[in-house]
């Protein structure tokens, strides 16, 4: 028997993408209904398939909710990792790659990412301290990366804890707010929140700031916050939530 090429192994097949289907179906599902209120049935109603069908792809609706987070969550982890690992790379070219894995990661898994959020005290053990772990370690990335450039002078002196929680937090919140329909793309604002960062983290006229206080640091990320919500003041036009 002739093996397969590799071409042929890339390319999805049919299973894949009803898997796919069902993980998408499941995803709207747990959104509108909540992870407790959603049965095997509605999941299978709503992708038009018998439950023993269901079955063959997922064994439970938990088991979905792993996948759900194995894609997202776990994802997320790996590639902070093979940025913050290259200490080649200046701190604000790694901290520009960071945000832009990282939001273009959820921008492209809005409603994964959505789901993520408010089931993951439904995961199965292992899948939870696994997604503990991930999530611990993009933080630990980003706060690596950003104390990095505080001691290379390329960032003020401010709370690298404090920076990353804020840069995380404004791309864990495109899962809630992006809609494909506009006329800004996913890569536009990643790259958009990469700048309100930088700009967040620039020493102030070219020099860095040091003794820096707690509320130093919440109020430059506050200042970058508010400048990309200037930025996208006209939702109608930019953006449209995802239903």
């Amino acid at each position: 028997m002739t093996p397969p090429t590799k071409e042929k192994k890339l390319r999805p097949t049919r299973n894949d993408a009803q898997r796919q289907s069902i993980l998408d179906a499941a995803s709207l599902l747990f959104i509108e209904k909540g992870f407790g209120g959603t049965n095997i049935n509605d999941i299978a109603d709503a992708v038009g398939v018998s439950r023993t069908a269901l079955y063959y792809y997922f064994p439970s609706k938990e088991s979905m909710l792993a996948a759900l987070t194995e894609e997202v969550t776990e994802k997320a982890g790996l590639l902070a990792q093979s940025v913050s690992a290259r200490d080649v790379l200046p701190a604000n070219e790694a901290l520009e790659q960071l945000i832009l894995q990282h939001a273009g990661l959820i921008l492209s898994h809005p409603l994964q990412f959505r789901v993520v959020e408010r089931s993951e005290s439904s995961l199965p053990e292992p899948h939870r301290s696994a997604a503990e772990a991930a999530r611990r370690a993009v933080l630990e990335h980003f706060v690596g990366v950003i104390q990095r450039g505080i001691d290379a002078g390329q960032f003020r002196d401010t709370n690298a804890h404090i920076a990353a929680f804020s840069i995380i937090g404004m791309c864990n919140w495109c899962a809630w707010w992006f809609g494909a329909g506009g006329n800004v793309s996913a890569d536009g604002v990643a790259a958009a929140i990469a700048e309100f960062a930088g700009r967040g983290l620039a020493p102030l006229n070219g020099q860095t700031a040091r003794g820096g206080t707690v509320e130093d640091a919440v109020s430059q990320m506050r200042d970058a916050l508010a400048a990309m919500d200037a930025h996208l003041k006209n939702p109608a036009k930019v953006i449209s939530k995802p239903s």
